[in-house]
């Protein structure tokens, strides 16, 4: 897949797989990592929250793909690993992965144990050992992004958030940019549901696209990077082919109005700990 973005040089492909959320274990998970590697994904993401970091592994190591060719993400589970559990934490995730090191490793709640510059210090001594190339961040806000700043951790490489049409995430985009944070959205296609919008279905017929395609190449085009999950061979090509074609300013704004505050995830009304929200 040549279609990317980049940072400090670490190039990350625009459309991963993503393997969270469900019952993505075993012999399924392993069999979606390797037919979407042979098809032509080089972005895997995983987390130790999934319970399937080694059949991740295994996925990538049945593949004939070259594991330096593979842009590798994991995730420490902050919610339940204290700060002096974390290394070891991540050796095991490490070794579940079959890989000597992942190409960027995130701090995957906003809960900490102690404070987020301890642990952000320990995430990055992890990475000048070689073991990550970057450190990033997931369902941060923009208070939190600033904090960093603030403690002096300006390198944050990423932040993975829920995003969707039907979430607008305009605020923390903003800060996003304005900090060189790479955009990563999870549940980019709201488990199938921007299928059965009325406006995604017609851009959909306009651009002889389906509304999967219409949905990513939406936030390709906003320089998100996306990672849907799916165990369909025919989902898994057709989540990859969103290249060839470009989404008008008048459409994208249209995709934008639809924007109602759903989430798939819990957020500050359900969990103050839990969600990107502004």
């Amino acid at each position: 897949m040549n279609n990317v973005f980049s940072k400090n040089g670490l190039l990350i492909p625009s459309i991963g797989l993503g393997t969270g959320s469900g019952n993505l274990k075993g012999r399924k998970c392993r069999k979606v990592v390797r037919k979407a590697l042979e098809l032509g994904y080089r972005h895997i993401d995983t987390a130790s929250m999934y319970e399937n970091e080694a059949d991740v592994g295994s996925g990538i190591a049945d593949s004939s793909i070259d594991r330096k060719e593979v842009f590798l993400t994991t995730k420490i589970n902050t919610i339940e690993i204290n700060n002096n559990q974390i290394v070891d934490a991540f050796r095991n995730s490490l070794s579940d992965l079959k890989t000597e090191y992942v190409d960027l490793l995130l701090i995957h709640w906003p809960k900490f144990t102690t404070n987020l510059g301890d642990l952000l210090e320990i995430m990055f001594e992890i990475k000048d050992s070689k073991r990550t190339k970057a450190i990033g961040v997931s369902n941060f806000n923009s208070t939190l992004l600033n904090e960093c700043k603030r403690l002096g951790f300006k390198d944050i490489y990423c932040n993975q958030v829920e995003y969707h049409p039907f979430l607008s995430q305009e605020i923390l985009l903003s800060k996003m940019t304005e900090m060189n944070v790479v955009p990563v959205a999870y549940c980019p296609l709201f488990r199938g549901e921007v299928s059965k919008v009325k406006v995604i279905k017609k851009l959909s017929k306009k651009y002889n696209k389906t509304p999967s395609q219409i949905t990513l190449r939406w936030l390709f085009q906003q320089n998100v990077v996306s990672i849907p999950k799916t165990v369909k061979k025919r989902r898994l090509k057709e989540n990859i082919d969103i290249y060839d074609f470009e989404i008008d300013t008048y459409d994208m704004n249209l995709i934008h109005a639809l924007a109602c505050g759903k989430r798939q995830v819990p957020n500050e009304e359900t969990d103050p700990l839990l969600g990107a929200w502004d």
